[in-house]
């Protein structure tokens, strides 16, 4: 008997459908196919690949998603391997010349929401065998050619997030009302930025600088008390950590792509990089300034308002990831059961941060994981949004990296401790999605079985 289609040793020793909708569904008699239709549907799966890794899928869950996609038109003798940035398949036939195809896969920094349970949704159709892999390829070019929305649907989310974020850090209205404005001019500076030759690195960094340049002056002005402008800029901070490369970092070393965790360290690494650069400003600016200008600190605001603060958050970081009306409420649902655990788990005695958050974010994966599989929403689009309401660290990664460019002492400890709460969000929702799908996968079953 062939093989299941799986990982390559080199990829992974599970299976590649553990764990996944696919786990359990019949596909149809293996088939040898001749050369031009075997390119025909591997040629669309990595395309489908490709699609579902520029919308922020798992790793994992790409992977498997191509395989049962070939799989489903008869395919078998299949493997497939992710490299770095790039995605390989393998279709060996007996007798035959093994046929391999490669793909770049691009950037994983996504915040597409709408098109990431688009092209979920259509895998699954075409493993069910509702749909043909001509109709998907169809459906991936009108998707296409479909116009976005307007732009400033996902910014006026953005900016609803950063006031929400601001009220956490500071609580004060002033402050919050200035913040989404902040927010929206620094979003212009960033954009205009990235028109040019220069390289996103420089974006980012004239962002930050923006930022700093423009709260510096409102603080000089008397507009802003120092923290005030502090919870400014850290509102602002946490909205661009890029959420899909922290959370797929730990999650791709933990599921055994190393080589993908590997290139999304240096993604991650560049990008601090860029921040520091940014507040190497803030270190010119503020050197002589109060020490109430170089900190914020998260308010222990009443249980209801931190609830709420954090279904507001996930509603604003929906929008502002172009997800659409259906992705709200059950978002917003997982941000508020993240919120309600961080704080339970804060008034323990002696309870470490990072792992508090990295309680939160089980609890919220593993909701999220069992809500997709009764939903046509993935949980990547559930959960991701709710860690920037109530557990992403901004104001601390604002602080270690203010105190790094002032050369306070402590900074680097200061540094590793905000690194250590980035990875316990990864850990707790790679943990939460994988204790929630021995559960009940979500499969395309009864369709499938023909």
């Amino acid at each position: 008997m062939p093989p299941r289609p799986g990982h390559s040793p080199d990829s992974s020793p599970a299976t590649a459908w553990r764990g996944t909708p696919y786990e359990d569904v019949a596909f149809p008699p293996a088939r040898v196919l001749d050369d031009e239709e075997a390119l025909r549907v591997l040629r669309f799966a990595l395309r489908l690949g490709r699609e579902m890794f520029t919308a922020g899928a798992e790793t994992s869950r790409i992977e498997a998603t191509v395989l049962a996609v070939a799989a489903a038109q008869g395919m078998d003798r299949l493997t497939a391997d992710t490299g770095a940035r790039s995605l390989a398949v393998q279709y060996e036939p007996p007798g035959r010349t093994p046929l391999v195809l490669w793909q770049v896969l691009g950037s994983e920094d996504s915040r597409d929401l709408k098109r990431l349970a688009f092209v979920d949704t259509l895998a699954l159709e075409i493993t069910a065998g509702r749909t043909s892999v001509e109709e998907a390829g169809t459906r991936l070019d009108a998707q296409e050619r479909r116009p976005r929305r307007p732009w400033w649907v996902g910014q006026a989310g953005g900016a609803l997030l950063s006031s929400m974020l601001c009220v956490l850090a500071s609580g004060t209205l002033r402050a919050a009302l200035i913040t989404p404005v902040l927010f929206l001019l620094a979003s212009c500076v960033q954009e205009a930025v990235s028109r040019t030759p220069l390289p996103g690195f420089f974006a980012t960094a004239a962002r930050v600088a923006f930022l700093v340049a423009v709260v510096t002056v409102l603080l000089v002005t008397g507009v802003l008390t120092h923290a005030e402008a502090a919870s400014t800029i850290a509102a602002n901070m946490i909205l661009l950590l890029p959420l899909f490369t922290i959370v797929s970092l730990t999650e791709d070393a933990l599921t055994g792509f190393r080589a993908m965790a590997a290139a999304r360290s240096v993604t991650l690494l560049a990008f601090f990089a860029s921040l520091a650069t940014g507040f190497a400003v803030v270190g010119f600016l503020l050197r002589a300034a109060e020490a109430d200008a170089r900190s914020t600190t998260i308010l222990a605001l009443p249980v209801a308002v931190t609830l709420l603060t954090s279904a507001v958050g996930a509603l604003g970081n929906t929008l502002y990831m172009e997800g659409s009306g259906r992705f709200i409420l059950p978002a917003c649902a997982v941000a508020v059961l993240g919120g309600g655990v961080k704080a339970a788990c804060l008034t323990l005695p002696d309870m470490p941060v990072a792992l508090a958050t990295g309680m939160a974010t089980l609890a919220m994966s593993f909701a999220a994981t069992v809500l997709a599989q009764h939903t046509t929403v993935p949980a990547r689009a559930l959960v991701v949004p709710g860690i920037a309401g109530g557990v992403l660290p901004g104001p601390d990664a604002y602080r270690s990296l203010l105190h790094w460019s002032l050369h306070i002492e402590g900074a680097g400890g200061y540094l590793a401790s905000t690194l250590a709460q980035l990875a316990a969000i990864g850990i707790g929702t790679t943990l939460g999605s994988s204790l929630a799908r021995p559960l009940k996968a979500r499969s395309p079953a009864p369709d499938t079985a023909r």
